[in-house]
């Protein structure tokens, strides 16, 4: 299997031998080694560890630019590295993601519904999902909590993965007795998370609350957990998933209507400039609040792309966007 090399190393090696200039997305630019440049036309993603010369139409894995420039092998490159910039580089990346990690704790007296007899609180719970019409197969990825020294007892647990693993939830009161209808895990950003973003393929849906996204079964969706989308998830969305479509569905209330275009800005403004998108906009039926509204009233669980506004951006955007050096 490939070694990921390090991105604080190929940093320190482009900085180290380049005139260099620097996106709002992280991206570095530099002149194009391949062809006669003087405007900084060559991408790189240290992140993803890529590289897209729009000078001289190259593109690829770092090593490949790395071993042209060096004149040595590309399996060669990360032994390479490491010899001149020494292991303290790598060190000094993990000491940094373990600085920014924070351990989630998962609610005591969680259970999922594929876990077997889910008794007369499960029951409640999932009569609850069923009312808001959420799919059998959906429901069996959810959960619920039942135990009365928990902050989060009798709700629906809501689990946030990446990678397969379990990073943020909210949770959902399912007996309308609560003073707060959701709840989400202390100590953790809710805007640098996205539900479902395992599964987001090339066209996907950004709404605004989880039984919005679990309401949607085709293209598969995310949501906010809020009105605004925040930077740490525009990044996300292109680090992660890199969409060629985004449909905006925003909620139909004057908060929908407010924010949609600052978003969509949000979204532009850390999108990589190798990247190529579109952005769509699907307008809720009248008297229709959001997306699980639709699909409880209308039974509408499919958006399709023929169904919605292509974004056109605005002058004022695209000079955000030279302002910003993207």
């Amino acid at each position: 299997m490939k070694t990921k090399i390090p991105k604080n190393l190929i940093v320190k090696f482009i900085k180290d031998n380049f005139s260099t200039k620097e996106t709002s997305t992280g991206e570095l630019r530099i002149n194009s080694i391949f062809d006669n440049d003087k405007k900084y036309h060559l991408y790189i993603e240290p992140d993803k560890e890529v590289f897209n010369d729009f000078k001289s139409g190259e593109n690829g894995k770092i090593e490949k630019l790395i071993s042209e420039f060096l004149n040595i092998p590309e399996q060669n490159i990360l032994t390479y590295l490491i010899k001149e910039y020494g292991l303290d580089t790598i060190i000094q990346e993990k000491i940094e993601e373990e600085k920014d990690s924070v351990s989630l704790i998962l609610p005591e007296g969680l259970k999922f519904f594929n876990e077997g007899k889910i008794g007369i609180i499960g029951k409640k719970a999932y009569n609850y999902l069923k009312k808001r019409k959420i799919e059998e197969e959906k429901i069996m990825k959810l959960g619920y909590i039942y135990n009365e020294e928990s902050e989060y007892n009798n709700s629906i647990f809501i689990p946030f993965y990446e990678n397969g693993e379990i990073v943020y939830f909210i949770t959902r009161d399912f007996t309308g007795e609560s003073y707060l209808r959701y709840k989400n895990p202390h100590g953790l950003d809710s805007k640098k998370f996205l539900y479902n973003i395992d599964n987001l393929g090339e066209t996907i849906i950004i709404c605004e609350g989880v039984f919005d996204a679990l309401s949607i079964d085709n293209p598969q969706a995310t949501c906010l957990l809020s009105a605004d989308l925040g930077k740490d998830q525009a990044k996300k969305i292109f680090n992660i998933v890199s969409p060629k479509n985004i449909i905006f569905v925003p909620d139909n209330d004057e908060t929908g209507e407010r924010t949609l275009q600052n978003n969509i800005k949000m979204l532009y403004l850390y999108k990589p400039a190798s990247l190529s998108i579109r952005v769509y906009i699907y307008k809720l039926p009248k008297g229709i609040k959001d997306l699980n509204e639709l699909k409880v009233n209308v039974g509408k669980n499919i958006i399709s792309i023929d169904e919605c506004e292509l974004y056109k951006k605005r002058i004022e955007l695209k000079a955000g966007r030279r302002k910003f050096g993207v």
